[in-house]
């Protein structure tokens, strides 16, 4: 039994080590923004209900954007940057169905499609985690939106989304996929 337990243990802990958030990434800058002049950022907050989950994904954030070279000041940034985050299924009559939520894009400044979609797997989140990058007088430089789907929430997959959104940023406008390891994620 012991030997069992052993192996059932061992298995358990290379799996775990195999998790991966496999997401759907969009990029879309500002027209005739040049982010070669923009050095240092800071953070804005906007989530009081949510704060400590939103400062581990505005950590998430920084650590990323200094891996690209840019230096957080909180003082005097020449862009803030802000997150939006969720996690959304409902169930209804044994069905479990995926909310799209009503989004203000404030850079092409309309709103994204409204909805209610079937979705298959119960036990399965639809995350999703927006980061948007604003001068401080609010006008918005830059949307970087990663989401998946998964078993666990944004609290487990957050980081992941957040290094998928800013992954190829600034060069990269438009849709693509891309795949981490939880345990590679900041």
């Amino acid at each position: 039994m012991k030997k069992l337990f052993a192996v059932f243990t061992l298995v358990g802990m290379l799996l775990s080590g195999c998790v991966y958030v496999d997401m759907n990434v969009e990029n879309k800058p500002s027209p005739g923004v040049d982010f070669s002049k923009l050095k240092t950022f800071g953070f804005k907050k906007r989530s009081e209900t949510r704060k400590d989950l939103e400062a581990v994904l505005l950590n998430s954030a920084k650590l990323e954007l200094q891996s690209k070279g840019f230096v957080f000041d909180a003082d005097n940034p020449d862009f803030l940057v802000m997150v939006g985050f969720g996690s959304k299924a409902f169930v209804e009559r044994g069905v479990t169905y995926r909310r799209d939520a009503v989004e203000y894009d404030f850079i092409s400044k309309s709103y994204s499609e409204i909805g209610v979609n079937q979705a298959p797997d119960a036990t399965r989140q639809d995350n999703t985690v927006r980061v948007y990058l604003l001068t401080a007088d609010k006008t918005y430089l830059w949307k970087g939106t990663a989401s998946s789907v998964d078993f666990e929430g944004v609290g487990v997959v957050g980081k992941c989304l957040v290094k998928g959104a800013l992954e190829k940023f600034p060069a990269a406008d438009g849709q693509y996929r891309a795949k981490f390891n939880v345990n590679d994620c900041q």
